[in-house]
């Protein structure tokens, strides 16, 4: 009874068969490997909006609206402007964004504001019969991140426009 030796025969279809499996699943983890890299690695810039003031001195500023970039990405993004995009069409550029100036490489988990007068900004929006649509920055290679954007007219509603 323990003298039996195990035979075992192997196939060319077998080795084959084996083969073709075990190549299969190597390259379907190797795409899956890479998309998840590719995923992990690609810029993610969340855009935020935010009201306020701006303090210098001891003394506030008027009411601005503030654009805040935020990279949760893993490699550095090089934004090249900033703005609010109109209903109907057009663009509202900030052209003088505060204390950067573009373009400006926004690393890994770091973020940056830009800031506009707000009353001055809603003004000129009530001129031309405009709406924003949504809040943006741009990056070097054209890319736009944005997010939609409402404005509370708190103060300039009460005043008046000529």
């Amino acid at each position: 009874m323990f003298n039996q030796i195990l035979k075992i025969e192997i196939s060319a279809t077998v080795v084959a068969w084996y083969g073709a499996i075990l190549a299969t699943i190597s390259f379907i983890l190797t795409f899956v490997l890479g998309l998840l890299s590719y995923l992990r690695d690609k810029p993610r810039i969340k855009i935020k909006k935010s009201e306020g003031w701006l303090s210098y001195d001891g003394h506030l500023s008027d009411d601005q609206i503030i654009i805040e970039a935020i990279n949760k990405g893993r490699r550095t993004v090089t934004l090249s402007s900033a703005g609010f995009s109109i209903k109907g069409g057009g663009n509202f550029v900030i052209l003088k964004p505060g204390s950067i100036t573009f373009p400006y490489e926004l690393g890994e988990g770091k973020s940056v504001c830009v800031y506009t007068n707000k009353s001055k900004f809603l003004k000129d929006l009530r001129q031309k019969n405009r709406e924003i649509s949504y809040i943006w920055y741009k990056d070097a290679t054209g890319k736009t991140y944005k997010t939609r954007c409402k404005i509370k007219p708190s103060q300039a509603k009460s005043q008046k426009v000529n």
